[in-house]
């Protein structure tokens, strides 16, 4: 706890500047001062470094070479960077972005929504995938988003006010134990809910193998599911070389189709291996994935047994 707090400390004034100088640079300047910032970081900060390497190493396998894992890690820090500098841009800015984004699979989305059960979009920490959100918040009326808040309380001031702006609705998994009861609800009136399918809860975590290690994944999505009804819509954000963002959507995941919570996460999981292999540095996970590495058995491991929360805050970067 003291890390983490200690680690909020250097976070706000590192964000507030960043948050200053986007009203300030042009955005491409602003992204590529945050790319380079990124450098200094992964030096300054071997608990985070190590913790990229460690998920490098699972997702470039044990052929790996350091070398290898060293750019894979570099590389997620420098997209989780240009996804700090385009999350504090002026809305203004936010806009044009939203204006070049590209969505394949429409028609999965069409066929996921057709039984008017509601849909549950399923995404990874990938991308822009705030950006990703406002787009899936686009494609139908009542949509909300099921997260935890951001601990810098300024950062969550800021991504809250542009999702209020395209009407997207909030459920804040750590402001209500019912929260739950207001995404079952959402899915009733035939809306759809939001969730990143590599954090919401770890108090439902269970143990799957994911790109050939044990990692926790939270059988909340497909409880909900099985409970309302609706299909599993799998959705990627995913950053073209020309800095563009496309949102990639999969075939649904039906629940009639599964015996059980366990086998609709797996299908999940299975969707989830395919865009970390083919977007590994796109995938801004900064914390210890895996339960158990060539490293040594990582922090969630205390997350299946004890519950504890497996969400990455934007202060982990300074941890």
């Amino acid at each position: 706890m003291t890390r983490e707090a200690a680690a909020r400390v250097v976070a706000r004034p590192f964000f507030g500047l960043l948050a200053v100088l986007a009203y300030l640079l042009p955005a491409r300047a602003l992204a590529k001062l945050a790319v380079g910032a990124s450098g200094l970081v992964y030096r300054l900060f071997p608990r985070l470094r190590a913790s990229l390497l460690r998920n490098a190493a699972v997702i470039l396998g044990a052929s790996a070479t350091e070398g290898a894992r060293e750019r894979l890690a570099r590389g997620v820090l420098e997209s989780f960077a240009r996804f700090l500098a385009e999350l504090v841009a002026p809305s203004e800015e936010s806009s044009r972005q939203d204006l070049r984004l590209e969505t394949i699979g429409r028609e999965h989305f069409e066929r996921a929504a057709a039984p008017g059960r509601g849909v549950i979009a399923v995404s990874l920490h990938m991308g822009n995938y705030e950006l990703a959100s406002l787009e899936l918040a686009a494609l139908r009326p009542n949509v909300a988003v099921v997260y935890n808040r951001e601990r810098i309380a300024f950062l969550e001031r800021i991504r809250s006010r542009r999702r209020q702006a395209r009407t997207l609705e909030e459920i804040v998994i750590d402001r209500s134990p019912f929260f739950g009861i207001e995404a079952l609800q959402k899915l009733k009136e035939g809306g759809m809910v939001l969730l990143a399918g590599d954090q919401v809860e770890a108090r439902d975590g269970k143990r799957v193998e994911f790109l050939g290690q044990a990692a926790s994944f939270s059988l909340w999505p497909a409880r909900l599911s099985l409970a309302s009804g609706a299909p599993i819509l799998p959705s990627f954000n995913v950053r073209r070389p020309d800095g563009r963002c496309r949102l990639h959507l999969e075939p649904p995941i039906f629940p009639g189709d599964h015996a059980d919570p366990a086998s609709i996460l797996n299908s999940t999981v299975r969707v989830f291996e395919r865009y970390v292999r083919d977007y590994p540095d796109q995938w801004l996970m900064i914390r210890p994935f895996w339960l158990s590495t060539a490293g040594g058995p990582g922090p969630a491991d205390a997350g299946v047994t004890k519950g504890a929360d497996s969400r990455q805050d934007l202060g982990e970067l300074f941890r």
